[in-house]
């Protein structure tokens, strides 16, 4: 065990959605259709230098669609298909969640009944474009009729208490507020970009949950600015025993990346410049 040891900031930085490279167009237009992000800009980028080829889109509130072509696994940049959904849900709140459920079903699009969650609101899942890629939508009766707005990010967990003690020990996260007796805690990281705080809730996953490691589609990335204690916080993770991926990206120089799993499997990214 690493001990002794000031771990970085952490700043959420948006979410890589992992595409299957002759669906990126496609995707894409359901995203316009469906939730009306747009295209910020479009870049032929390898996320590693392995990569036979690589696309990229920036849309709404920094997610980027990414596909590649390798022919090998990438220590860091790669998704399974086909396997048990993750226990980590990138929420989005919307003011007629009724109205956009019922509207969803109607076009044949896969989505969850509307359930009650944590933060006291309700929410469903629905499965996105062709390649069935889960996000959540959550109901804000605050928010204009036509508006879609990010929310927190939800990660499931099966003790609830210890894996806030590991998030703040691990990640530096911050509890904002608990409500451990509801089955959740609201905690924080630093948000890139914003002189605010992103949040997470942790939640408490019923005995019938899959635990276990998951390397969902959607993946939230938390951002080191220094790119020394990028390389030094993979360090400490692997010292301290917790699973860690080898460092992907331009290791020389460029955008490097790395993935590590908590208590329960779940999946966090990490990058730097």
């Amino acid at each position: 065990m690493v001990t002794h040891f000031s771990v970085p900031t952490l700043y959420y930085d948006g979410s890589f959605i992992d595409v299957l490279w002759d669906n990126h167009d496609n995707a894409m237009r359901w995203f316009e259709n469906y939730l009306a992000w747009k295209v910020g800009r479009q870049e032929e980028w390898k996320v590693d230098p392995r990569c036979l080829q690589g696309r990229m889109t920036s849309t709404n509130w920094g997610t980027w669609l990414v596909s590649y072509l390798t022919n090998s696994r990438l220590p860091h940049h790669f998704a399974e298909r086909g396997t048990v959904e993750s226990n980590v849900r990138l929420c989005f709140r919307v003011h007629e969640l009724q109205e956009l459920h019922r509207k969803w079903m109607d076009d044949g699009i896969r989505v969850s009944a509307i359930y009650d969650g944590p933060g006291e609101t309700r929410y469903f899942d629905v499965w996105a474009t062709t390649e069935g890629i889960r996000l959540t939508l959550q109901e804000d009766s605050s928010l204009q009729h036509d508006e879609l707005l990010p929310s927190w990010v939800r990660v499931g967990v099966s003790n609830l208490q210890a894996s806030v003690e590991w998030y703040k020990q691990y990640m530096g996260m911050s509890v904002v507020r608990d409500d451990i007796n509801q089955g959740y805690v609201l905690m924080s990281l630093k948000l890139n970009h914003r002189e605010e705080d992103s949040l997470w809730i942790i939640e408490q996953l019923s005995g019938e949950a899959y635990k276990g490691k998951v390397d969902g589609q959607v993946q939230p990335i938390c951002w080191i600015k220094d790119r020394e204690d990028f390389f030094t916080y993979h360090q400490y993770l692997l010292g301290s025993g917790i699973e860690t991926s080898e460092v992907g990206g331009y290791v020389t120089g460029g955008m490097v990346s790395f993935h590590f799993y908590d208590l329960d499997g779940n999946r966090f990214n990490i990058s730097s410049m």
